[in-house]
């Protein structure tokens, strides 16, 4: 044997595997922790070691969220933790001015915690996710010299126009490197970054296809929907939310119903503002459909919702790479969706889908119309979405994708 067959048998006998720590705010139902799940549980565990580390596991999600998502993570084989049960903080009480300047600094005092945690645990790449987290791993990155990436989707959205606070360019700038889904957004933080924009890399959503539980029929009774099979299904699946588009889906679909009589109205996701639920619902009565329209939240399989649907509306008036579209796609749904954000990356009109203008009520009335009248054009459109989903969309594609940036920021080859 020689000297170069022992020396490489060494480096492997001491090759360890690639230390990533995700850090994200809290744990609930949003598209980040569902995006972040998906990559876990798909990347190669025998080249990666990858950790979720919680900065304040109650304060961003309910505590039902974050105990259901908590299972999930865990069934996946995640090391789940949270720094304030790592390192608690060291309670201080101040009072006036230096109780302000003490509150200011919260985020620094995380960062530095979480520089100690990374160098402890050996971390070779610290993955932060959207804003608060991003900005905290970047500058722990930089406290605890270990390369940083934030996840972004997009800034605030405030009439849903996009914005960028002083604390999000802070992470941008900082990180080692700017992870997105869409090329819209990208393209707009590179023009944040002008000097750095060649750190801002785009990685699609890689979405797992929904499973499924219960048969069409008992769902339909599950949700108060028609029991009539010949009743057609439009359905969102979505938060709750103001920019996710409801309150023109309902417009819409009042247009749809005062054509179509066979037609019913399901939208369903989480919300942690119940005034917004009751306001749809009440847009519903005065609109006359709410006999025909169902809002609820479902937590079990997602894919049991998705059994009942015929058509998806996705009615964003701002959003990048939705996760809805993505299991949508997978299952072969035919899809109207609006053009805001990265959606027309995801959907070619024509092609996977129909694609209408954002906050356009008739239009998107009319798109659901030619899907619901033309059951030959609505089959080809959703075949084309799942062939689709099978080359872009799967959550392999987007773990091989981030293994390989990981590797490439560690300096690594594994």
């Amino acid at each position: 044997m020689t000297a170069g067959t022992l020396l490489s048998i060494g480096a492997r006998k001491n090759h360890r595997r690639l230390r990533v720590l995700s850090v994200i705010d809290g744990l609930g139902f949003a598209g980040d922790e569902s995006r972040l799940l998906s990559m876990s549980r798909s990347l190669d565990r025998d080249r990666f070691e990858h950790s979720v580390l919680t900065l304040n596991r109650l304060a961003y999600s309910p505590a039902d969220e974050y105990a259901a998502r908590r299972i999930q993570y865990l069934s996946a084989g995640v090391n789940l933790r949270d720094l304030d049960e790592s390192i608690p903080e060291r309670t201080r009480h101040f009072t006036g001015l230096l109780a302000r300047i003490y509150g200011k600094t919260g985020i620094f005092r995380k960062a530095r915690r979480l520089a100690h945690l990374a160098r402890a645990w050996g971390i070779d790449v610290i993955d932060g996710r959207l804003e608060s987290a991003g900005l905290v791993g970047a500058i722990a990155g930089q406290l605890g010299g270990i390369p940083a990436s934030i996840t972004l989707y997009g800034g605030h959205t405030p009439q849903n126009e996009v914005t960028w606070p002083w604390t999000t360019r802070l992470g941008l700038r900082l990180a080692s490197s700017v992870i997105t889904d869409s090329r819209i957004r990208a393209d707009q933080m590179r023009a944040l970054l002008k000097g750095k924009d060649s750190k801002v890399v785009v990685i699609p959503n890689g979405v797992p296809k929904p499973a499924s539980e219960l048969p069409p029929l008992q769902m339909r009774k599950l949700l108060g929907l028609p029991e009539d099979p010949h009743v057609r299904v439009i359905g969102q699946i979505s938060r709750l939310i103001e920019y996710k588009g409801h309150e023109v889906l309902l417009d819409a679909a009042k247009q749809v119903m005062m054509k179509q009589r066979n037609v019913a109205l399901l939208c369903v996701g989480y919300t942690r503002r119940e005034e917004y639920k009751r306001h749809l619902q009440s847009l519903a009565e005065k609109l006359g459909i709410a006999h025909r329209v169902v809002i609820t939240e479902y937590q079990r399989q997602i894919g049991d919702v998705w059994n009942v649907i015929d058509v998806h509306a996705h009615a964003s008036l701002f959003d990048s790479l939705p996760i809805s579209i993505a299991e949508g796609m997978s299952l072969g749904k035919p899809a109207v969706v609006t053009d805001a954000g990265g959606i027309p990356e995801m959907v070619l009109h024509g092609e996977t889908g129909l694609v209408v203008p954002a906050g356009n009520a008739e239009a998107l009335a009319e798109a659901l119309l030619r899907l619901l009248n033309d059951t030959r054009l609505a089959n080809q459109l959703g075949e084309h979405a799942r062939v689709r989903y099978e080359l872009l969309y799967r959550p392999e594609v987007m773990a091989r994708a981030m293994e390989q940036h990981f590797a490439a920021m560690a300096d690594r080859q594994v």
